[in-house]
């Protein structure tokens, strides 16, 4: 179901005569008054690749995604394959999320994002493309993300009582910084936290007692108490993930997009979500940057308990630290992560130019893997006005990735991600007179740019930063006279490479 190498094809069908318009007022009646308008789901059958499934549930979800999103019948759809039969699935899950990319020129921040999670061993969701119908009605290009569920504590923790645990998640909107209201359960509710399985028991005893333990507690056995109760190693990784990516519409930045998993052993799980507000820069009107931030979030650790404990110990500091290094040596650089990319930009690339309802434009889409892009036709039912800027995924990648190896210099603790020397480039044929074959190295994926300098000294050829696939790459020297020449070639890691090429 979540193949990520093919467009998979969802088609809804609703007896609702004017479904847009319903589901538009329940989702506006929820926003304005949650108690008195709950999360209604309407009947419907669902095929998915052709295989259908009857008596099923949907309606509008999502909080920003949806208010933001400025024309068009496109908004983010929750599928409840079990809405009228507890018992039933499809591929073993019980509900899907069908997201639309708002803020995503690129189309892929929240898949690029849990891939990584995934990437650092982390339990986050699986996500696919889709295309949407509604009543014959083509929807356009979604994204599927798996849901945050008993199915998904199954998969992760395993059946029976592995998964029997109660799971709280931030509601929309909300910030719940884990700060400690008091013994009531209600106080927490209030906050925006929300009890997602075992609501009919609506027991909080164990949340309760890990807010109060992390707020309120002061022995020096501190270390070893929250070991026992909380996984905290698990959550480094995803701290350090998160700060790499930009999310800060998350724990560390807004109080929110999260779920906590109080695993019948007794330690609570860290399960991010959400992640679809990550690589870009969000400017207010004044033009000051509200992210350039810190590896370690010191502005928001006094009004984040979880962070304020967890970092006024060394070992950990040094622990989470050697994460954030371990990852962008290994994880999140252009070898593990540029290939991916590219396929599913090239997958979508045909579906996204004709979608009906597209939220950003197809040119923005074009050069989001290479350019700048400030793409704030998404805005335009806001309320309030913010500069939206999303450099090209590729070069932001490399950015971030020099940004932690500085902010773990100004830790004292060192980090390489790049040779700093020259490389001598393997190259055919030589001397040319058409083009030279330039082979790449690692995965088969590089993404750099071209230099030719003459032996005057005078640069006659100097090319865009190029995506270069497969073993090798052919420069087209065509317009070049004839010659010496030093061909330099910067890869996107910063390194560059060089050959002396005689062109005949």
């Amino acid at each position: 179901m979540f193949n990520d190498s093919i467009i998979h094809e969802i088609r809804i069908t609703t007896p609702l005569a004017d479904w847009f318009t319903t589901l538009e007022t329940d989702f506006k009646n929820n926003i304005t008054n949650p108690e008195l308008y709950p999360e209604i789901y309407h009947p419907c059958d669902v095929s998915f690749d052709g295989i259908t499934t009857y008596s099923c549930g949907f309606r509008e979800k999502g909080n920003a995604s949806n208010t933001l999103a400025n024309f068009g019948r496109k908004n983010p759809l929750k599928i409840a394959f079990d809405e009228y039969n507890n018992n039933q699935t499809f591929n073993g899950l019980k509900k899907l999320n069908l997201n639309i990319f708002i803020n995503d020129p690129s189309l892929m921040h929240d898949a690029a994002c849990n891939k990584l999670m995934r990437d650092a061993g982390l339990n986050a969701s699986r996500t696919a493309y889709a295309k949407v119908w509604v009543n014959g009605e083509y929807i356009g290009l979604h994204l599927m993300i798996e849901n945050v569920d008993k199915t998904f504590l199954t998969s992760k923790y395993g059946s029976g009582i592995n998964n029997d645990g109660n799971l709280y998640k931030t509601d929309r909107g909300a910030s719940v910084p884990l700060n400690w209201q008091g013994a009531n359960k209600q106080k927490y509710k209030d906050q925006g936290m929300k009890l997602t399985t075992n609501e009919d028991v609506d027991d909080w005893t164990g949340f309760i007692n890990f807010v109060d333990f992390l707020n309120n507690y002061s022995g020096d056995d501190f270390r070893q108490q929250l070991e026992s109760r909380f996984d905290i190693h698990s959550y480094l990784k995803a701290l350090a993930v998160e700060k790499c990516v930009r999310s800060w519409d998350s724990y560390w930045g807004g109080g929110n997009n999260y779920y906590l998993y109080e695993h019948p052993d007794g330690k609570f799980r860290w399960i991010p979500w959400d992640m679809n507000e990550t690589f870009q820069d969000i400017k207010v009107l004044s033009g000051t940057t509200i992210l350039e931030g810190y590896l370690i979030p010191t502005p928001q650790i006094d009004e984040r308990p979880l962070l304020k404990k967890i970092f006024q110990y060394e070992e950990y500091k040094n622990e989470y630290l050697s994460y954030a290094c371990e990852f962008i040596q290994t994880k999140f650089n252009l070898d593990n992560l540029g290939p991916t990319i590219l396929r599913w930009h090239n997958l979508i690339d045909e579906t996204y130019r004709n979608d009906p309802n597209r939220l950003n434009s197809y040119a923005s889409f074009e050069k989001s893997l290479t350019e700048d892009n400030e793409d704030v036709v998404s805005m335009t039912k806001s309320s309030f006005v913010l500069r939206i800027r999303y450099p090209g995924v590729f070069p932001f990648i490399q950015m971030q990735r020099e940004w932690v190896v500085k902010q773990l210099n100004a830790w004292e603790k060192s980090c390489v991600i790049k040779s700093t020397g020259l490389y001598n480039l393997n190259i055919f044929p030589n001397p040319a007179h058409y083009y030279i074959e330039i082979k790449n190295e690692g995965s088969g994926f590089e993404y750099a740019q071209f230099k030719l300098v003459s032996s005057t000294g005078n640069t006659f050829y100097l090319s865009p930063f190029e995506i270069m696939t497969g073993t090798t790459f052919r420069l087209d020297l065509t317009t070049i006279p004839p010659g010496f020449y030093l061909l330099l070639k910067q890869d996107g890691d910063g390194r560059i490479g060089r050959a002396k090429i005689i062109i005949e």
